[in-house]
Parts: C-alpha cells; structure tokens; sequence
C-alpha cells in the first residue's frame, strides 16, 4: 500500500478535528490527538491513528461518552479513585497520571485508580509523562480476551499492557509492553500488508502455532508461563481492584460498540527524592545508562539500547522527517482521498 509522510502537529490537527466533529470537546481531542500522534511517531503504529476510526465509530455508537464527566475521588492521602464515566480512555489515564504525580510530590508515592474508561493508547505515553516531571511513572492496563493462558488453547485474557517511564536526563527510560508476545493490533498491521507472521505471535483455532495473520484466534503470552503470570497481575490491579472484570468477562474492544467497556487501570507514581534524592538518583541513572551502552555489542548487533531508546530515535526521525502513513489512513484523518498537492505532506 502506498504511503506518504505528514508533520507530527498536521497529523495532531487533523486527529482532533475528527474528534470534535464527533462531538468530542476541543480539550479532549487534543490529548487524544497527542496520544495518538506519540504512538506514530515513535514507531507503534498498532496504537496509533490506525485506531482512530474505532473511536469514531464507538463513539458515534454511544459506547463512549462523549460527554463524560470525569471525577477524582480521595481515598486517602495517597490514593485516589478517577470515575472515567465511559470517556475517552487517553483522558481518563493522563488525567489519572496526573493525579498519581501530584501525590507523590507531596508524599513520595501516588497511587492512582481509575474505572469504567475505555481503550487509552500506547501506555507509554503516561510513564513518559511521569518520568519527564522527574518521578518513576508505573501503569497497568486491563484488555480483552485475546491471549491464551500458559497451556490453554483458546482465548482467556487480554494482551493486558504494562509501562514503566524512569526519569533519565531529557530521554526517559519507558518500557512498554504488552503481556502477549505482540499486541494484536500487529496483527492486525501484518493482515492488512498481506504478510505472514512469526510462529510465535499466534494459535489457530486448535491451539496450534500459525503463521496466517487470517487464522489468528488467540495470541500467545510472552515468554510462555512468565508472560501469563504478569497478565493475571495485571488484571488483578486494573480489573479487580478497580471495581471491574477479569479476563473473558471484558467487553470485548471490536464487539457491540454500543455497550461501555468499562475498563480500569492502575497507576503509581514514585519520587526519588523521598527516598534517595533527586540529585543522587539521576546522576545513578546517568552511570547505568552510560556503562549500559558501554556493553560490547553481540554479534548481529550494533548497539545496546534501552527500553523505550529506539522509540525515541524514531520520534527524532519522524520530527525531522514527518511520519509516514498509508493512504486509507489518510481517507480516515480527512474523509476524501489524498491529492498530491495536499499541503499538509511532504
């Protein structure tokens, strides 16, 4: 499929100006945009604007509100609950993050709950919000059922996300993960461009490895049992302890897009500070880093990066650059086909 390449504050614009046509407020499209447009430009296309017109279309179905009216709730001095009300997941979470940092200014550790919100992203856009205002950002998300258990041959619980952002000069250190070997919308990318996929990424309908994106029925966890026992964690500490579900019990994200999801998610944010100093802290982090990639590299390999390194490298290309897209992703941003003398690509 042909692609071309936008500038990141063009794609931003256009993200938002098909929220606010979907009767999503300005204020709302603009972190949803911004979520969006981080996923595309650091390389996570499977969380991307591939997903926008999902949204629209839950939307415009009522499954999300657009209208949500989002509460944070005290707990006590360290935890607070935030009600999504069906919204936008992106704002749920940043606004969620946000409440577990401001916490842990004051008290060096915030904890964050936030429930029936939807699908917010690439989870990495919020570690990295933590950590670029210097505190180590955490979070979990619940999915739906998409990955087999360790053993198990069919579908029982979500690909089920985790992010962890840590505060390192002006490039944070952000690993984000899904707890399958791949998140389906890779999938979903590789079925689309008419590939094959590895034989680790999925099961057929008999729980047998495929390499056909078209006969995917279940993925498989990261690492075998180590990647199954962090999909329950998580479930545990976005679902349950949320107030919500587990597993098959998730609206599913592409079924009925009438029905709420009602998701949950978990934060924490952790100060340095509070336990070692903020100066100390970084410079340690300076010396990790550094003797890190002072490692001999292995033989196929030029480099040894951090979690979180080679987004970032895209990110500064794609600035550069601007962020290529396929055409149909073009239709969805703007409705009509793509002309070559459109301003808004290079």
């Amino acid at each position: 499929m042909a692609t071309f390449k936008i500038e990141s504050e063009q794609l931003k614009q256009l993200i938002t100006e098909r929220l606010v046509e979907s009767g999503i407020s300005l204020e709302h499209a603009s972190i949803v945009a911004d979520v969006l447009a981080f996923a595309d430009t650091r390389g996570v296309k499977s969380h991307g604007i591939m997903r926008l017109q999902h949204y629209i279309d839950r939307i415009q179905e009522g499954g999300i509100n657009k209208d949500a009216q989002i509460t944070v709730e005290a707990v006590n001095d360290v935890i607070v609950k935030v009600d999504g009300d069906n919204g936008l997941g992106h704002v749920v979470a940043k606004i969620a993050m946000n409440e577990a940092i401001s916490i842990s200014r004051e008290k060096g550790i915030g904890v964050s709950i936030a429930s029936n919100s939807s699908h917010s992203g690439a989870l990495g856009y919020y570690a990295d919000q933590a950590a670029r205002e210097g505190v180590i950002g955490i979070t979990f998300a619940q999915a739906d059922a998409l990955v087999a258990p360790y053993g198990a041959r069919s579908a029982f619980l979500g690909a089920n996300p985790l992010a962890v952002g840590i505060p390192h000069e002006d490039r944070p250190i952000v690993l984000d993960m899904s707890t399958s070997n791949v998140a389906f919308g890779k999938v979903m990318i590789e079925k689309e461009r008419g590939n094959k996929i590895p034989m680790d990424w999925g099961l057929d309908e008999h729980g047998v490895p495929t390499d056909d994106p078209d006969k995917v029925k279940a993925l498989q966890p990261m690492g075998g049992a180590k990647g199954y026992g962090l999909a329950i964690l998580v479930d545990v500490l976005s679902g349950i302890l949320s107030g919500g579900q587990f597993g098959k019990h998730i609206k599913p994200m592409y079924g009925d897009l009438k029905e709420s999801r009602r998701l949950g998610q978990f934060f924490l944010a952790i100060n340095p500070e509070f336990f070692v100093g903020q100066e100390y802290f970084l410079d340690m982090m300076k010396r990790f880093v550094e003797e890190l990639h002072a490692c001999e590299p292995a033989p196929g390999h030029t480099k040894v990066y951090v979690p979180g390194e080679r987004s970032i490298e895209n990110q500064m290309r794609a600035n550069l650059e601007g962020i290529e897209i396929e055409e149909d992703m073009y239709e969805i941003l703007t409705g009509k086909k793509r002309s070559n003398k459109n301003t808004a690509c290079k």
